[in-house]
C-alpha cells in the first residue's frame, strides 16, 4: 500500500468517524433516519449512507429496519455488491427484504448473486399466508343485514397499520369491516402485494368466501377500499370482476394496467360506484385522473377528492372524508 493510498484511507477514516460523532446527539431511529432522507432528498448519497451505517451500528433493536435502509441505499449508489452482503447477513438472521418485488429488476435483473437470495425469500413466502381480521360494528346483531368493507394495505404496512388508519364513526356504527393482509414478505412485520398473483388472488377468495356465508351481509353493499398498492389490487379484482362488489374507495391508488376500456365500460354500465381520495402531489395522481376521466366520460357514478399539499399519502381529515365516501358508496 502505497503512503498516497494510506493517507486517503486515513482521511476516510476520520471523516466517517467526525461524522458518526455528529450524530450521538439524535436519541432515536427516527430522527437519524430523518436525517439521512434529508441527504437523500438533497442527492447526497455519500452522506445517506454515512447516517445509514451509523444507524446500523447504533440501534440494534432496528437492525432489520436499518438494514433494509441502508441496502436500499446502496443500490441507488450503484454499489450492488454491498447491498447484496447487507441482504445475505440478514437473511441468515431470519430477516425478510422484499427481494420479490419487481422494484428490483431494473437494477438485478441479471445478477446470478441476487437470484440466489430472491428465491430464499420466495419459498419463504410460499409458506405463509394471506391473513385477515373481522371487526364487527358495534351493537352487531347476526340477524342484521349488514354492509361489508374490506380494506387492503399498502405497501411494508400489515393489518395492526391499516387499522389506524381505515377508521371512522361510519365504519364502527354500519360496516363489518374485513382487514386483509398480505402474505409477501417486506420486512418480519411488514407486507406488500404482489400483481396478478394466483396465491393471492386463490386464497383471498377462500376469505371472501368465508367471510360472505359466516355473516349476514347486505349483497348490494359490499365495498373494497385499499391504500397505494393495496388500492391497486382493489382495481383489479373490481374491474376484472373477480369477486361480487357493488364499489370501491380507494386511497393514493397505483392504477394498473389491465383496466382496460372495455372492463371500464362493464363496469359503468352494472352502476358500481369508484371513490378516490388522493394528493395533489401524488406520483401517481395522473393515471388516477386518466380512469376518472373515462369513467366521468361514460356519466358513471364517482367521487373524487384531491387534497392540496400533500403527496402519496393519508390526508389528515381522512377520517372524515372516509365517513363521506362510506355513506356516498351504499346510499
Amino acid at each position: 500500500m502505497t503512503k498516497k493510498t494510506l493517507l486517503i484511507l486515513c482521511i476516510f477514516n476520520f471523516s466517517v468517524i467526525t461524522s458518526f460523532g455528529q450524530f450521538e446527539k439524535y436519541s432515536s431511529f427516527d430522527e437519524v433516519v430523518s436525517v439521512a432522507s434529508d441527504y437523500y432528498r438533497g442527492k447526497n448519497i455519500d452522506s445517506t449512507i454515512v447516517v445509514m451505517e451509523y444507524a446500523l451500528k447504533n440501534f440494534p433493536k432496528e437492525e432489520e429496519q436499518a438494514s433494509t435502509i441502508l441496502a436500499f441505499f446502496y443500490t441507488k449508489a450503484g454499489n450492488f455488491s454491498k447491498a447484496i452482503e447487507i441482504w445475505k447477513s440478514g437473511l441468515e438472521k431470519g430477516y425478510f427484504y422484499g427481494l420479490n418485488d419487481k422494484a428490483w429488476e431494473k437494477d438485478y435483473k441479471d445478477n446470478s448473486d441476487f437470484a440466489i437470495l430472491m428465491e430464499i425469500e420466495k419459498n419463504r413466502d410460499n409458506a405463509s399466508h394471506v391473513e385477515y381480521e373481522v371487526v364487527l360494528p358495534t351493537n352487531y346483531n347476526s340477524k342484521n343485514p349488514y354492509p361489508i368493507l374490506f380494506i387492503f394495505h399498502g405497501n411494508t404496512r400489515n393489518i395492526e397499520k391499516a387499522k389506524k388508519t381505515w377508521t371512522s364513526q361510519m365504519m364502527n356504527d354500519k360496516y363489518i369491516s374485513i382487514f386483509v393482509q398480505s402474505y409477501a414478505h417486506w420486512s418480519s412485520v411488514g407486507y406488500y402485494w404482489i400483481s396478478n398473483d394466483e396465491k393471492t388472488k386463490n386464497e383471498f377468495k377462500e376469505i371472501y368466501d368465508n367471510v360472505m356465508s359466516a355473516h349476514s351481509i347486505d349483497n348490494g353493499k359490499i365495498v373494497f377500499a385499499g391504500m397505494s398498492a393495496g388500492g391497486k389490487i382493489v382495481l383489479d379484482f373490481a374491474f376484472n370482476e373477480y369477486v361480487p362488489m357493488s364499489g370501491i374507495i380507494l386511497n393514493c391508488p397505483v392504477v394498473p394496467d389491465s383496466i382496460n376500456d372495455h372492463a371500464i365500460k362493464q363496469f359503468v354500465e352494472k352502476n358500481k360506484r369508484i371513490g378516490i381520495i388522493t394528493g395533489e402531489k401524488d406520483w401517481a395522481l395522473n393515471n388516477q385522473k386518466e380512469l376518472i376521466s373515462k369513467i366521468d366520460s361514460l356519466e358513471g357514478l364517482n367521487k373524487f377528492t384531491i387534497n392540496k399539499d400533500i403527496g402519496h399519502s393519508f390526508a389528515e381529515n381522512f377520517t372524515k372524508l372516509l365517513d363521506e365516501y362510506l355513506k356516498w358508496v351504499i346510499e
